[in-house]
């Protein structure tokens, strides 16, 4: 009777193992394979980014900045997500820049102010009300678009698209918007918070044999780290190469990166060099090797690495002519 019980046991807990291993591996079979490993160090760098934007989010109370008399009122309603960052980060800007002209209030969707305001402008989605108006029309280097400040930026607007709309209240209400100084910065950094840390920065001149433009996608993006690490390696090239390598970044979630999209006919993030995304490089043993450079055109991810022996390539083949 004691040996059956102590047979028992043994079973018993055999058994248990076995359910939970093949739960596990049901779990991990389930999840969705990240698109690309985590870079060393650029991992730590954005959730430090993501928990800054976290902490910007407003208590059930809301977040209010600015002077109750000003003209220019930004009621943003948002929901706890980090797609949401960006803007909070850029409001917050907005918000420093132009106290006393400018006031912005955060709510949570979530809240019952932000569900409030919500009804009071017929809204159902994450909204940022400028003036009570979530549709606006921005003019910039002769285009022109419509905004809609709802849903999450990226959408059918960007976050630095708010410093433009804020500019052009601030002119229409007051006669004078931000100072140049002051546009200038805030373009500056909107252009670094969605970009990652990396604006629309330019590294070239007339003499450049290869040309690099980086269509950098959002620090919030899984891609963000190979796209990081990507510039560090390019900058690194640039002291090596000087004046014969160009190098322009263009976050894909401000108008100037949205603008080059479109002018070099892209539906993603990539790293066009020397306007090609597709590229044959001398390979082992006289052979080519083929590598693309543009996401979601092909069944494998560039690295650092392949940039690097791309633009050495290019830089060879300059040399010859």
């Amino acid at each position: 009777m004691k040996r059956s019980s102590i047979g028992f046991v043994i079973f018993l807990v055999i058994a248990v193992g076995a359910i939970y291993g093949i739960s596990r591996l049901t779990s991990r079979l389930n999840q969705p394979e990240s698109s690309t490993p985590p870079v060393q160090g650029e991992t730590a760098e954005f959730q430090k980014t993501n928990a800054e934007g976290q902490g910007l989010m407003p208590t059930p109370a809301g977040n209010v900045k600015g002077s109750p008399e000003a003209k220019v009122k930004v009621v943003a309603v948002l929901p706890p997500s980090s797609c949401q960052v960006p803007t909070l980060r850029i409001l917050d800007e907005i918000a420093k820049a132009e106290p006393k002209r400018v006031r912005v209030e955060i709510y949570g969707m979530g809240s019952p102010k932000g569900q409030q305001v919500l009804q009071q402008y017929g809204a159902t989605c994450a909204s940022v009300f400028i003036n009570g108006k979530t549709e606006f029309t921005l003019t910039s280097e002769g285009q022109t678009r419509q905004v809609i400040c709802q849903k999450s930026p990226g959408m059918s607007y960007q976050s630095t698209d708010l410093i433009e709309i804020v500019h052009m209240e601030l002119k229409r209400l007051y006669g004078e918007g931000f100072s140049e100084k002051t546009l200038k910065e805030l373009r500056e950094k909107g252009r670094q918070i969605v970009g990652g840390g990396h604006g629309v920065s330019g590294m070239g001149s007339t003499k450049a044999k290869v040309v690099v433009e980086v269509l950098s996608p959002s620090q919030m993006g899984t891609l963000y780290p190979l796209f990081a690490q990507t510039v560090k390696v390019l900058e690194q090239l640039k002291e090596k190469y000087g004046d014969e390598l160009s190098i322009s970044v263009y976050p894909v979630m401000t108008a100037e990166g949205q603008k080059r999209m479109g002018e070099l006919k892209l539906n993603g993030p990539a790293v066009v060099i020397n306007g090609k995304t597709v590229h044959e490089i001398p390979g082992p043993n006289k052979t080519k090797r083929k590598i693309v450079t543009a996401i979601g055109t092909s069944g494998s991810l560039f690295s650092p690495k392949d940039i690097t022996e791309i633009v050495a390539a290019y830089m060879k083949q300059a040399a010859k002519k």
